[in-house]
C-alpha cells in the first residue's frame, strides 16, 4: 500500500513538472482572445522587469544549484542591447517580474509592448526590434542581429491602470536571430 501511494505521489509530481513547461495553448477562442505561447523564466537580475518590456536570455549568469545545469537555465533580464540576438520575449501587460523571482514571458503571439519614443514608433506591418532600454523600436536594417516580431498596431493606447496614455505598440512576438 505504501509503495502505491509513493508511486502515485511521484506520478503527480512528474505530471506537475511537465505542466510548467512552455505553455502552448491546445484550446483557443480566436474570435475574442489572442493566442500566445508563454514560457516560465527566472529573473536573475537585481531589477524588476516591468510589464510590457522586452526580456532577453541571461544564460551568462544562469547559476543552477545543480552544477551541470549552469548556463542552461531560462534566466532573463530586461533587454539592454539594441536588437540583441538573445531577445527572448515580452513580459505580459500587468505581470511584472520582480528581481530574483519566477515569472512569465510571451514568446509567440500578439501583445502590448512599450515604445521607446514617438520618433521611433514602429509602423504597422513592419518588422520591429528591441531598443537598448527594453522597449520596442523600428527595425534598424543592417545594424541588428535579431528582430522582436511584426508590428500589428503602431500606437496602441492602454486606457486603464498606471500605464494609461503611455506609448504602446501591438506586436506579434516571434523573436528570431538574423545572420550578420
Amino acid at each position: 500500500m505504501m509503495r502505491r501511494i509513493l508511486f502515485i505521489s511521484l506520478a503527480i509530481l512528474f505530471i506537475a513538472g511537465i505542466a510548467n513547461a512552455t505553455n502552448i495553448p491546445q484550446i483557443v477562442e480566436p474570435k475574442n482572445y489572442p493566442t500566445v505561447w508563454t514560457e516560465q523564466v527566472y529573473n536573475g537580475s537585481a531589477s524588476t522587469i516591468v510589464s510590457g518590456y522586452v526580456a532577453q536570455w541571461d544564460f551568462a549568469t544562469s547559476d543552477s544549484s545543480i552544477n551541470w545545469n549552469d548556463k542552461m537555465c531560462p534566466w532573463v533580464k530586461v533587454a539592454d542591447e539594441a536588437s540583441d540576438p538573445w531577445t527572448a520575449g515580452v513580459v505580459p501587460y500587468g505581470k511584472s517580474i520582480p528581481a530574483y523571482s519566477v515569472g512569465t514571458i510571451i514568446i509567440r503571439g500578439a501583445t502590448h509592448v512599450r515604445q521607446l519614443a514617438a520618433s521611433t514608433v514602429p509602423v504597422a506591418e513592419d518588422i520591429c526590434g528591441t531598443a537598448a532600454n527594453g522597449t520596442v523600436t523600428t527595425d534598424n536594417a543592417g545594424a541588428n542581429t535579431s528582430s522582436l516580431g511584426m508590428t500589428v498596431g503602431a500606437d496602441s493606447d492602454v486606457s486603464t491602470g498606471p500605464d494609461a496614455g503611455l506609448g504602446w505598440a501591438i506586436v506579434f512576438i516571434d523573436p528570431s536571430a538574423e545572420a550578420d
